[in-house]
């Protein structure tokens, strides 16, 4: 496959979710091999700031990269979008730290992309190959990557409570993402509201941008888009956290209960062993975590038999 961008600019303005300053985000075109950037063009020399592994920050209720003392917070949405839409070079120009919420989903900014027109380049795009199980683990939350041809995604989801579980798996790509992942919307917990307060966090959040959830009841400023519109909504935040790889990934994610802290330490996993990979170098062998059985038939795997491959003990659905 090769390389894209997009044709022409486009912009979008809106309230930023967690500082609650209008901001104006602009897409651009960008050359082969140049990657995603991020420009704040508030700032003096317009400093950028190239998404990676090694430019994660903050990750307390949403993914910030750094460049020095320059950040850019909450970036997994537009992410998500992009490497949803399978664009691999584009400047992003923004007039402030925070891209704008919207209405709390990435559907914005995928539409935002399709109206600047994605077009392919001349040269072939670069992936990232998982070559073998990486798994990660915090408590009863742990993801795991697996090889396979494709990109595909696989999530159980539920709250402390064991409330809300909800499963999905797809296999992405642009048209997938765009119906399936990218208008579901980001939620939190009632109880959680005043401690992100006090946090200094959801400044901008309303029920215009965000779904809030009290006990068993639904607090939405519209219907749920779909019926477990909270596990596709982390499915939509591993795919944003994800593209701090700096490539697309060739790769099945197997997910329960992530969040950014969880999918950031993937992130800083796969990218380690694709350069001990590059390098040719030998990582030593981890301690065992259970019986990892790889085969063709991997894909159909069920829950229950995904459950078993994680290296926890994960409470049954």
């Amino acid at each position: 496959m090769k390389q894209r961008t997009i044709r022409r600019e486009a912009s979008v303005r809106g309230k930023s979710l967690h500082t609650g300053v209008e901001v104006t985000l602009t897409l651009k075109p960008a050359e082969e091999n140049s990657g995603i950037i991020f420009r704040r063009i508030d700032l003096y020399n317009r400093p950028e700031i190239r998404p990676s592994a090694e430019s994660i920050g903050d990750l307390v209720r949403c993914t910030t990269i750094t460049s020095g003392h320059v950040k850019v917070h909450t970036v997994e949405h537009i992410l998500s979008a992009i490497y949803g839409m399978n664009v691999d070079n584009m400047v992003i120009d923004m007039d402030a730290s925070e891209p704008p919420i919207l209405d709390g989903s990435a559907k914005f900014f995928a539409n935002l992309i399709n109206e600047a027109e994605p077009i392919e380049q001349e040269k072939d795009r670069s992936y990232c190959e998982i070559m073998k199980p990486i798994s990660v683990t915090r408590g009863n939350r742990s993801m795991i990557a697996l090889p396979y041809d494709g990109f595909k995604v696989t999530c159980t989801s539920s709250d402390d409570r064991g409330v809300h579980t909800q499963h999905l798996s797809l296999d992405i790509d642009p048209d997938v993402y765009c119906l399936e992942l990218a208008p579901a919307r980001t939620f939190t917990i009632y109880e959680d509201i005043e401690e992100l307060l006090k946090l200094g966090k959801i400044q901008g959040g309303s029920l215009d941008s965000a779904i809030v959830i009290k006990g068993d009841k639904i607090l939405s400023k519209e219907p749920l888009r779909f019926a477990d519109e909270f596990v596709r909504h982390k499915i939509l935040d591993v795919i944003g956290d994800l593209a701090l790889v700096g490539m697309p990934i060739k790769g099945h994610i197997i997910a329960v209960r992530p969040g950014h802290a969880l999918n950031a330490e993937l992130t800083k996993s796969i990218v380690s062993a694709y350069n001990d990979m590059k390098s040719g170098r030998k990582k030593k062998p981890q301690t065992p975590v259970g019986p990892v059985v790889i085969s063709k038939e991997e894909a159909c795997l069920d829950i229950k038999q995904v459950l078993n491959m994680l290296p926890i003990d994960t409470p049954s659905y």
